[in-house]
């Protein structure tokens, strides 16, 4: 009889045992599934991301490129004094005349001043031909100026080395008062020689505090003139310049 009650409360605790241990497990494994579903979700939304960012990259056209666009580089050259379109040209290794071509302010290729501001051309770029136009030199008439009281023209008396003492061995009729070579045309007007703008072989160009001889008057409008210190103390050179640089002495 006591065999009996104890096996039946054996089994009556292991039925009840049995529901409470599945509850338990159901419990937990319910507990764990929303969590294990998050992670798997999360884990796909990053899995999209970088597939879609793979995708960007592997395709170029869906990026917008700005290659097409040319940057152009506008190169300004302003003249300094001595300069010619041949010489402004060999700096940038192109043809004086497309220089010319590219600066429609300039009349004559053969006559540019210093300060100009040219626009150098680029290699590649298509440019209008221009004609050159031919001046023809004016020659103008001295007349002789007689009963004029002048300084003394005997000997040089100007400092060896410099324009002016250059210039007077040209042209030793010049007297020896007319100071430095920037009042050379002032005075010398003052004296009753004559002066003006047109250019003369033979005649004295004056430029700010420089004095030259010019050779010879060319037919594009530029004189070639002889010097002294113009490139070096008591060197002698020669240049071709626009005729409308110098005021002259005759």
């Amino acid at each position: 009889m006591r065999r009996s009650v104890l096996t039946g409360v054996l089994i009556f605790g292991v039925i009840l045992f049995r529901p409470l241990k599945t509850n338990a497990l159901e419990t937990q494994t319910n507990a764990i599934e929303p969590e294990t579903t998050q992670v798997v979700e999360l884990l796909n939304i990053k899995s999209e991301s970088a597939v879609s960012v793979l995708k960007d990259i592997s395709e170029p056209n869906s990026v917008e490129s700005d290659s097409t666009t040319e940057t152009k580089i506008i190169i300004n050259h302003v003249v300094t004094e001595g300069e010619t379109l041949s010489s402004i040209a060999n700096q940038y290794g192109i043809d004086w005349k497309r220089i010319f071509d590219k600066n429609t302010q300039l009349d004559n290729p053969n006559i540019i001043s210093a300060g100009t501001e040219l626009v150098i051309p680029q290699a590649d770029e298509q440019l209008t031909e221009r004609e050159i136009p031919v001046v023809k030199a004016v020659v103008a008439r001295i007349s002789t100026v007689s009963n004029v009281e002048r300084g003394s023209s005997t000997g040089n008396g100007y400092t060896y080395g410099y324009c002016t003492w250059y210039v007077k061995n040209r042209r030793p009729d010049l007297p020896n008062n007319l100071g430095n070579a920037l009042t050379w045309v002032s005075r010398a007007s003052s004296q009753g020689i004559p002066t003006g703008s047109q250019p003369v072989a033979g005649a004295v160009g004056q430029h700010g505090n420089h004095v030259v001889y010019v050779e010879s008057v060319n037919d594009d409008g530029t004189v070639t003139v002889s010097e002294m210190n113009h490139v070096g103390w008591n060197i002698v050179s020669t240049r071709t310049v626009s005729a409308d640089y110098f005021s002259y002495i005759y």
